[in-house]
């Protein structure tokens, strides 16, 4: 028998507005993002920058997330990652701004991205065009300007790049050009490994799509600094997998969540547990092995991965590459469209209804 995920012809008709390729094409869109924000001009930004606040929602905002979460080690300065229309109080004339909008038309970054303006803060738009990028050229910002037409979790690349870029270039943070090249090279590497003509018996994203099916994942990073590429694989298999998924992280979910793992057979046994981590050693290496005991003692499957590369970006995008690819697979097998947002776009109408 053929394996679903092997019959290429019938699999890509559910997709036909081929995530799986936005997918594929990773590393070129990081390396246009970094083409871009180099070449972008620097305007009216402070150099008494003393915090960062990144503005998003959505797959916009998960930029932010790994900026916070690859600086942990360097940054001399607080990131901060702001969902809301509103703003924290303490935005003020010290205090960068990244305001994140793929499409331009995110109604809560852009009310915020006018507060900060009001407030004094230096400005940084990220987007490929619409509202945000009005404002930024009616206002004479920093504008990194972005290619349009994905959807925005696929443009991960595009969202997370231009920070680092912009900080390098204001000497806030170290030079980064290596580490991207790294990262690149990485997932040029990975996607020969993952991609769809490589079949089941020698693609771990595929075994690993045909290991959720019909699962509840959970996905667990070990270090909080590390809960973004949780979170990320959660948000994939949400959007692209039509699946629920939850998250946690390392040694925070060892002072609650544990104890839901002590739960009955029918609450336990349709889990898939997912480990994510860089290093494993002291402390955290017991920790979780005995969750690796507890649990495969359940039943329930596991997979484990490893982060790759010499610097926080790449072991970020080593980390969630290989679940880009398996969230595609596992909606192939669930014959779901991984493009289509169905519930989003119906609750979007609804409020532009309600409100016009």
């Amino acid at each position: 028998m053929v394996e679903k995920l092997d019959q290429l012809e019938e699999i890509k008709k559910l997709d036909p507005k081929d995530m799986y390729s936005a997918v594929y094409y990773l590393p070129e869109q990081i390396e246009k993002a970094a083409e871009v924000a180099y070449q972008a001009e620097i305007k009216n930004i402070s150099s008494k920058i003393e915090k960062v606040l990144v503005l998003g929602m959505g797959g916009s905002a998960i930029g932010g997330d790994v900026l916070q979460s690859v600086l942990f080690e360097e940054a001399s300065f607080p990131v901060y990652v702001n969902r809301d229309y509103d703003l924290p109080r303490w935005v003020d004339d010290k205090t960068l701004v990244f305001a994140v909008s793929y499409s331009g038309h995110t109604v809560e970054t852009i009310n915020s991205a006018k507060l900060s303006y009001e407030r004094g803060a230096s400005i940084v738009a990220v987007t490929s065009g619409g509202l945000l990028k009005e404002f930024a050229v009616e206002k004479n910002l920093t504008l990194v300007e972005i290619p349009s037409g994905m959807a925005p979790r696929a443009a991960i690349g595009y969202v997370t790049i231009p920070s680092f870029v912009i900080l390098e270039r204001l000497g806030l943070i170290s030079p980064k050009k290596k580490n991207i090249e790294e990262t690149v090279n990485y997932l040029k590497k990975k996607r020969d490994e993952f991609k769809i003509e490589i079949p089941t018996e020698n693609n771990l994203a595929k075994k690993l799509a045909n290991m959720m099916f019909k699962h509840i994942p959970v996905v667990y990073a070990v270090g909080e600094r590390w809960k973004v590429a949780a979170y990320r694989w959660k948000c994939q298999i949400n959007e692209n997998s039509k699946y629920p998924a939850f998250y946690h992280f390392f040694p925070e979910l060892n002072h609650n969540e544990i104890m839901a793992w002590e739960a009955v057979d029918e609450v336990i046994k349709p889990l898939t547990l997912i480990f994510l981590y860089a290093s494993l050693d002291g402390e955290m290496k017991i920790r979780v092995e005995f969750m690796q005991e507890k649990i495969s003692a359940r039943g329930v499957p596991i997979f484990l991965w490893q982060a790759e590369g010499s610097n926080p970006l790449t072991q970020f995008f080593s980390l969630t590459y290989i679940g880009d690819f398996a969230t595609v697979y596992l909606a192939y097998l669930a014959d779901k469209d991984p493009f289509s947002i169905g519930y989003i776009n119906e609750l979007k109408l609804r409020i532009g209804q309600a409100l016009s």
